[in-house]
């Protein structure tokens, strides 16, 4: 507040440019402390919303949605309506009045009917079609889920790697300006005397490889931030902010993880055993639809029709009957049963029946596969957290080792008592043990997201 009245006391005293430069100023310190910051909950729920593989995937949910449409709808009888109206000249036969037209005249027919036929009885197939559509559905959601599991996962790594390569710049640069402070130093002794031109020359040596270090650093931060925002759909240019996690809250979580659990876990949510199941299920389907193929089919069928003709004619006269009365009298109805029973049909739903049960044992072996993969995955991903919790803790150890190893032999090189070299070997283990220190805490942290996108858990901080 303080801050604020002494600027508006500064604007009232200054002249219009001034103000206006001020005022330039204070407005760009605000848009740069108002700058988006964007969670990790927040980025995947971005990318999710904007991700066109999930788009695909609905799609094609949508036309499996369309075909269990389409197999219910074959289980009612079809109606049809049908018309027609010709004109002959000369010989011809006339259907409706039941006469040899001959001569040079035109005559007319007309034609109007209304058909419907159903199957009664087919070997239950449309009825386990239907049921296969229902269970592909299921397949196609599931899919979705999987794509929208790999896109989070997707996420969740360029997230932390984006955050990696941030804190390794931070770090490059604090580290250099150690560095420039030790170059600083060494150029006044190096005025006097007291150090040699070997000793300046590693000093500035040191302070190259910091900026290469930071220039590195740089690079990789923007391209990990290039890929995230390629995953969120924004704007290459645009500019946020990524939030840091609170280690020692989130590793907490994770102390009393059994495999066991994590993995009945997993195996109730994951969408590829999910998936390999329905799949399974699907195939056995098949193998009932295929059965079908020995069972005869029984239809209903039957219409109505009726006809005119210019050429009909009252029975016992020669008077032209009317379109109306024709009407009335050319009507026919029509029904009919019909019974195909199939006898030898070149081995078809013999092979057919093969096939599918040779399907199903493949969707049984796929689910085992399944089943044992991620149960490997369930291991190696609760190893990979221990480990990545033992390393962090002892690279920090290493580091602050690397500290106290680096601030005494500082000391000893200032008295005459130990040479650049030492100095900068020093300094360089240390910078080093830095480096590792921060992506072992990363990758801790990756480890422990991994545990939660296969147990279904939340993905935030």
């Amino acid at each position: 507040m303080e801050g604020k009245l002494s600027f508006l006391r500064l604007l009232r005293r200054s002249s219009s440019k001034k103000k206006l430069l001020l005022a330039s100023l204070v407005f760009m310190s605000l848009g740069l402390s108002a700058q988006e910051q964007i969670t990790l909950q927040e980025a995947i729920q971005l990318s999710l919303s904007r991700n066109l593989d999930i788009k695909k995937a609905a799609l094609g949910y949508d036309l499996s949605a369309q075909d269990l449409h389409q197999a219910k709808s074959n289980l009612y009888p079809n109606l049809s309506l049908g018309a027609d109206n010709s004109y002959n000249y000369g010989l011809t036969f006339d259907q409706t009045s039941g006469q040899l037209i001959r001569g040079n005249d035109w005559t007319s027919s007309a034609s109007t009917r209304i058909s419907s036929s159903v199957t009664l009885f087919q070997g239950f197939q449309k009825v386990n079609q239907v049921r296969a559509n229902k269970i592909q559905l299921s397949i196609d959601a599931t899919t979705i889920d999987k794509v929208k599991n790999d896109l989070i996962l997707s996420v969740v790594t360029n997230y932390l790697e984006a955050i990696t390569n941030k804190e390794l710049n931070e770090a490059s640069l604090q580290q250099i300006k150690l560095s420039k402070e030790q170059l600083r130093q060494d150029s006044i002794q190096f005025e006097v005397g007291n150090k040699t031109i070997a000793d300046l020359a590693q000093a500035q040596n040191q302070v190259a490889v910091d900026d290469l270090n930071i220039m590195s650093a740089e690079n990789a931060f923007e391209l990990s931030m290039l890929a995230l925002k390629q995953l969120m759909g924004r704007s290459m240019s645009a500019d946020f902010a990524i939030v840091k996690p609170n280690i020692e809250s989130l590793m907490s979580t994770y102390a009393a993880l059994s495999f066991e659990d994590v993995f009945q876990q997993a195996l109730a949510i994951q969408p590829n055993i999910k998936q390999a199941s329905q799949s399974k299920e699907l195939a056995l389907k098949n193998i009932d639809i295929a059965k079908g193929g020995y069972y005869p089919t029984i239809s209903l069928s039957g219409g109505y029709g009726t006809n005119y003709s210019s050429r009909a004619t009252i029975p016992g006269t020669f008077e032209k009957m009317n379109f109306w009365d024709q009407f009335n009298e050319n009507k026919s109805f029509r029904g009919g049963v019909s019974l195909e029973m199939p006898i030898f049909n070149n081995n078809r739903t013999k092979i057919a029946i093969s096939k599918a049960k040779i399907n199903y044992q493949q969707a049984e072996n796929n689910e085992s596969i399944e089943r044992r993969n991620l149960e490997k995955t369930i291991a190696q991903a609760l190893l990979d957290l221990k480990s990545a919790n033992r390393q962090y803790g002892a690279s920090q150890v290493a580091f602050k080792t690397s500290q106290v190893a680096f601030e005494a032999l500082r000391e000893r090189y200032n008295v005459g008592m130990a040479n650049s070299i030492e100095l900068f070997t020093a300094q360089t283990n240390m910078n080093k043990a830095e480096f590792d220190m921060i992506r072992r805490k990363y990758e801790m942290v990756f480890r422990g997201k991994v545990i939660d996108y296969y147990i279904g858990n939340q993905i935030t901080f």
